[in-house]
């Protein structure tokens, strides 16, 4: 997934309510997997075939909304895995995973076919982004302040604007979620607030009106913002690298030439080039002479259920 309009701290960490409205794109080559198959002891959780305690504290809320025990009462075996196998951060896997994870447990405790919106809030316990992965395409969470209010619904897909995206995964350490508790401490908090509000109905209009050059200035203006605020924290927390700053010059560059071309980036180094159908060859060669290897996607669909294998 790829956040184009980012959110960055929560008002409310138990409900993992966000103090702003996002916007978001589901990718088609990055994905997350959630198996769900009988244990023969107490229910547990594997991502990347280890336990996490991280992930088993965020899955809890999700559990006992839809209607669940605790992890280890339950006589499941749940595995998540990532793909394709990357070390990278700001790809978006958390979101994917959490969506992947909230879809499979309410197949195998609830069943019946989802409701998205619905599910979505469910999916926002376990990250906010996650709400807006569940759904697909392109996606807008609405913050609101309460429950009820928080929760995301497909804006557009493929069929409204045929975004192109090359993503350069970038490795880095930093988590998330620190990211988002000091953020509240930067002198710039208060003024990221109100424009990304105000970028999100400039990005849903662009979505609905296949405008990609205004996708793509809205994008890289939010992603030069949101890194603006995480360096003016009180931890200084500097979270791009010398290889996402020498991709974005070198889109910049791409630009100047003619070609449709703009970058963007989350809560971490790696860093997505967003382009047309008409330039996107043209684009990646010009990545791989820098001596990088992108993924190349299109926009993608919401979490399914698939198939027994």
């Amino acid at each position: 997934m790829q956040g184009l309009v980012k959110y960055h701290g929560l008002r409310n960490w138990k409900l993992r309510i966000p103090y702003h409205d996002s916007i978001s794109v589901n990718t088609t080559v990055l994905f997350s997997e959630v198996s769900v198959s009988p244990s023969r002891g107490k229910g547990s959780l594997l991502v990347e075939g280890m336990r996490n305690p991280d992930a088993e504290r965020r899955i809890m809320p999700v559990l006992e909304r839809l209607g669940g025990t605790s992890l280890e009462e339950l006589n499941l075996r749940i595995e998540s895995r990532n793909m394709p196998r990357l070390k990278a951060k700001g790809v978006g896997f958390s979101s994917s995973a959490g969506a992947a994870l909230t879809l499979a447990l309410h197949h195998s405790l609830v069943g019946g076919r989802p409701d998205y919106v619905e599910l979505s809030r469910v999916a926002r316990l376990f990250a906010a982004s996650a709400a807006r992965s569940l759904v697909g395409g392109f996606s807008r969470l609405y913050a609101g302040r309460r429950d009820r209010e928080a929760y995301a619904e497909r804006i557009g897909d493929e069929r409204d604007l045929d975004l192109r995206m090359l993503i350069v995964p970038l490795h880095s350490l930093a988590r998330t979620e620190d990211a988002h508790r000091d953020v509240e401490s930067s002198p710039l908090f208060k003024a990221r607030l109100d424009s990304a509000e105000k970028r999100c109905d400039e990005m849903e209009k662009a979505i609905r009106g296949g405008d990609f050059k205004r996708l793509g200035e809205l994008t890289e203006q939010d992603s030069l913002e949101l890194h603006s605020v995480t360096m003016t924290g009180a931890e200084r927390m500097i979270l791009m690298s010398p290889d996402t700053v020498r991709i974005a010059w070198k889109v910049r560059e791409l630009r100047t030439d003619g070609l449709e071309a703009y970058f963007s980036m989350q809560t971490g180094p790696s860093i997505f080039v967003n382009t047309t159908e008409r330039h996107e060859e043209r684009v990646r060669r010009a990545l791989t002479k820098l001596g990088y290897t992108p993924l190349r996607s299109t926009v993608g669909g919401p979490a399914r259920i698939l198939p027994p294998r």
